[in-house]
């Protein structure tokens, strides 16, 4: 027998104020009771932590925020699995070291052959990561197997029991071939990644529809190895666009102080050389009124001598004319001549005056610049000491933060062009559907099947596999003679003759339920790789609501009895059985199999899962 199996030990539902939980065992879980009381959402919330995309909505779900589930593996650790109650990746917790190990994310997205998805990581755990199975007979690709497509395999929902359609397809024509795919690699233990794509181009809409499977497949294979569904996508797109439209308000607030500071440092750069050019000048000035002074001072001493020299004449003896050379009597002392003494006295006494006026006015501009220079020294040695001041501010805060803001903007931006190439792939993926839908419909002429890849179940394995499901009916008390054959065709189960989906809802709910732990207990005696465990949820709805002669005939049998019976047999320690039901099983095996039952009371016993 395969060892790698897995098991349900706990689902944990966790909110701010609230808690709940659900213990699982080995063999036979029975989980009955009231209507309403959160049975089926049981089974919703088990498929929601095997990878289900949502989360059915019931009022008593919102005080849980968070959603565990415990698993073993057998032959392995035990592993729990956590999840926001909204969606989204998981997180695994690795038991065997309880709490010290970090937990690892794994992603919702499934991707071939890696181990970073849930996906992935429980495939690995069972032994089929890597595996591939048909997507399309009639060119021959192939797609990667996901934990999805075993899940409804494993995890039986009420409205899915009831299906008047084969246990094994769900109805839909674009996923028949890959859902009968993976019964096939269950029940063989062989994939199909041996298939090679079909290279004939076919005429007409064939040969289109052929290209666009090809460019289908090639971005499959893309948004595959991505990892990321499209909701992610969108929802990165969003945040990213909200980023950077804070990073761009950010930026333009820093580049705003920034311009102001510059401008203001540019203000004072203009006032510093203003100042240091009037400086200059007025040095200058000083300079050239120093050179005046000493000329007024060399102007003075030569009047002044001119003065004193004149003035002496006064007091010499009369002599004959120092100019003219006139004698003293033939002076003529009342006319004036050409050395007219006193008037060079006095034309030299005027011009001292003037210059010591002129020297006044220089000594008087002279110590207005002075002051100046001294103001301005002074208002330069501010300007200068607010300029280094901003300067450093620009350099060390105001510069940096503006380049780290921009940075962070500029790598947004480049995330943001990365995430939309990403999602552009699914974009692309949609349109080629939708394109290779129309060719689909506008091509009226037959398709060959000459080349198509043989599939389905191999008939040697359906029919072992139908003595399984035989047996089991038998072993049930299943009214008839219990001869099962698998039609190839409806890819569903005869029965005595007569189709099962031609059967009322209870003997069609009884049948579906056989098939899925046929399948487990086919795989488990062959040695084949399978989950290893099933969860049914409502499979004896004929006991509780019969439809039709033959639903009221099988109510007045002990099916219901055997049906116990035989599961407390044949599921012990290596396998588990969740069964999902509104009556009680048989008090004389109530010891026997792991019981919950919810009330609906809340004074009495569990009310219900929430």
């Amino acid at each position: 027998m395969s060892d790698s199996y897995l098991q349900l030990r706990n689902i944990h539902f966790r909110g701010p104020k609230a808690e709940a939980q659900l213990e699982f065992h080995s063999g036979v879980n029975v989980i009955c009771g009231a209507s309403d009381t959160g049975k089926s959402f049981l089974a919703d919330s088990i498929d929601f932590m095997l990878g289900g995309s949502s989360l059915k909505e019931i009022p008593e779900r919102a005080k849980y925020d968070q959603l565990d589930l415990s698993l073993t593996a057998i032959g392995d650790v035990d592993f729990k699995l956590k999840r926001s109650m909204s969606g989204g990746n998981f997180q695994v917790f690795d038991l065997s070291e309880g709490d010290k190990l970090e937990p690892k994310t794994l992603k919702q997205k499934h991707a071939h052959d890696k181990t970073d998805n849930l996906s992935g990581y429980l495939l690995d755990k069972i032994g089929l990561l890597g595996k591939r199975i048909l997507k399309s007979k009639a060119k021959g690709t192939t797609q990667s197997l996901s934990f999805r497509n075993l899940a409804r395999l494993v995890i039986i929902q009420e409205g899915e029991i009831q299906y008047a359609g084969s246990p094994f397809w769900s109805g839909q024509y674009t996923t028949k071939t890959s859902e009968i795919a993976t019964v096939k690699l269950l029940l063989t233990g062989i994939d199909d990644s041996a298939v090679v794509p079909d290279a004939d181009q076919s005429p007409d809409n064939s040969r289109q529809i052929a290209l666009i499977d090809e460019l289908l497949s090639d971005l499959q294979i893309e948004i595959e190895d991505l990892g990321e569904d499209q909701e992610e996508l969108e929802q990165q797109l969003e945040r990213l666009e909200g980023s950077i439209e804070t990073r761009r308000e950010e930026l333009s607030a820093s580049q705003k102080i920034l311009d102001e500071l510059v401008s203001m440092r540019r203000r004072l750069f203009e006032e510093k050389q203003e100042a240091s050019e009037r400086l200059d000048e007025i040095r200058d000035l000083l300079a050239r009124f120093r050179l005046l002074s000493q000329h007024y001072d060399v102007d003075l001493k030569r009047l002044t001598a001119i003065q004193e020299s004149g003035s002496m004449f006064a007091h010499v003896e009369r002599v004959a004319c120092p100019l003219c050379g006139a004698d003293p009597d033939a002076q003529h002392l009342d006319e004036t001549c050409d050395g007219d003494v006193e008037a060079v006295v006095a034309a030299a006494t005027a011009e001292i005056e003037k210059i010591q006026r002129l020297q006044a006015e220089l000594q008087t501009t002279a110590a207005d610049l002075t002051a100046e220079a001294e103001g301005l020294a002074v208002d330069l040695e501010i300007v200068e000491a607010d300029y280094d001041t901003l300067s450093k501010e620009i350099q060390e805060t105001v510069g940096p933060d503006v380049t780290e803001v921009r940075a962070s903007f500029s790598a947004l931006v480049e995330e943001r062009s990365s995430a939309q190439r990403a999602a552009d792939l699914y974009v692309r993926y949609d349109k080629l559907v939708a394109k290779r839908t129309c060719l689909v419909e506008d091509d009226d002429s037959p398709q060959t099947t000459g080349s198509e890849v043989a599939t389905g179940i191999p008939e040697s394995v359906a029919h072992e596999f139908s003595s399984t499901v035989s047996e089991i009916l038998k072993a049930w008390s299943f009214p008839g003679e219990c001869h099962v054959y698998y039609d190839k065709d409806s890819s569903d189960f005869v029965i005595d003759g007569k189709p099962r989906s031609s059967r009322g809802k209870g003997l069609r709910a009884i049948t579906h339920a056989a098939v899925n732990i046929a399948l487990l207990e086919y795989c488990q005696l062959n040695g084949l790789s399978h989950p290893g465990f099933v969860v049914l949820d409502s499979p004896l709805l004929a006991y509780f609501k019969p439809e039709g002669e033959e639903d009221i005939a099988l109510r007045g049998t002990d099916l219901k009895e055997r049906f116990y019976d035989y599961l407390i047999e044949h599921h012990g320690q290596d396998s588990q059985i969740i069964i999902i039901e509104n009556q009680h099983p048989p008090e004389r095996i109530a010891d026997q199999v792991a019981l919950t039952v919810f009330t609906g009371n809340p004074s009495t016993g569990r009310f219900g899962l929430l």
